[in-house]
C-alpha cells in the first residue's frame, strides 16, 4: 500500500497540514491546523536593538534576537516535530512545503534527517489564507503538486 503525501502550508503563526491519498492527485484533505498565537503579538514597535552579548566569531557581536524570533523558532520546532513523528512512523511518503520567509528556512532547519529526505519541494510563499479548493488549484496549476 502506498503512503500519503503531505503538504505543509505555513507562516510564523499558522501551519496547515494537508494530505493527499495515494492514487488521487487532486484529492487533498486538511489533516491538521497548528496555530501559534504568540507569534501574532506585536513586536517591539520597530525600536532599534543594540548588538547582543554573544560573540559571533571575528565579526563582532551577534544581533540580539527578539521575542518574535524566539516564538517563530519554537513554532517551527513544533511543526517539524509533527512531521518528524509521521516520518518516524512511516506514515508519509513525501512532503512539500509552502511557507513564508523566513519561516521556511526555520522550518527546514528544524526537520530531522528522516523528514528532510521526504521533502520533494519547498516554496517561499504564504498560502495559509486560501480556502482549501483554491489552495489545491494553486498547488496543481502553478506547482504541479
Amino acid at each position: 500500500m502506498t503512503k500519503p503525501i503531505w503538504a505543509i502550508v505555513a507562516n510564523g503563526s499558522v501551519a496547515r497540514v494537508l494530505e493527499r491519498s495515494p492514487g488521487q492527485p487532486a484529492q487533498w484533505t486538511e489533516k491538521e491546523c497548528l496555530t501559534h498565537p504568540q507569534s501574532r503579538q506585536q513586536g517591539t514597535g520597530g525600536v532599534h536593538q543594540p548588538p547582543g552579548h554573544s560573540i559571533a566569531g571575528r565579526s563582532g557581536l551577534a544581533p540580539r534576537s527578539d521575542a518574535r524570533d524566539h516564538d517563530r523558532q519554537a513554532f517551527a520546532q513544533q511543526v517539524a516535530h509533527t512531521v518528524g513523528a509521521a516520518a518516524a512512523a512511516h506514515q508519509i511518503s513525501g512532503l512539500v512545503v509552502f511557507a513564508s520567509n523566513p519561516f521556511l528556512g526555520d522550518l527546514l532547519g528544524h526537520l530531522d534527517d528522516a523528514s528532510r529526505k521526504l521533502v520533494s519541494a519547498s516554496h517561499p510563499l504564504d498560502l495559509t489564507s486560501l480556502p482549501l479548493p483554491e489552495l489545491v488549484q494553486r498547488m496543481h496549476g502553478d506547482f504541479g503538486v
